[in-house]
């Protein structure tokens, strides 16, 4: 198995549940315009998003600095597809946090 640290490679975490009356499909289609702007960001890596069988979602970014991250983050909520995307959850659910990878299975 061939493993290596990540120097410095950061993991934005967002956790979160949707509002009452919006499915798992209507979400879903509306994170596909989400990707195609996140996977051309300076510095992205990977994404993975997730629900919890309690029904948390998990919208897991890894990008290869805390500032990528951040830059992203700020650019977000300027792009069309964000209101809707942001509006279907609720909001006093969602967290985010970034930290630091310290290792990644190559």
């Amino acid at each position: 198995m061939t493993t290596h640290t990540s120097d410095g490679q950061v993991a934005e975490i967002v956790t979160f549940r949707l509002k009452d009356g919006v499915s798992d499909t209507d979400y879903l289609a509306l994170t596909h315009p989400s990707h195609a702007f996140v996977s051309y960001a300076r510095g992205f890596v990977t994404r993975r998003l997730s629900k919890g069988a309690d029904g948390t979602w998990t919208d897991y970014t890894i990008w290869q600095s805390l500032d990528d991250a951040k830059a992203a983050q700020a650019d977000f909520m300027a792009q069309d597809f964000a209101p809707a995307m942001v509006g279907a959850i609720d909001g006093d659910t969602m967290r985010m946090e970034h930290q630091q990878v310290l290792w990644a299975p190559g």
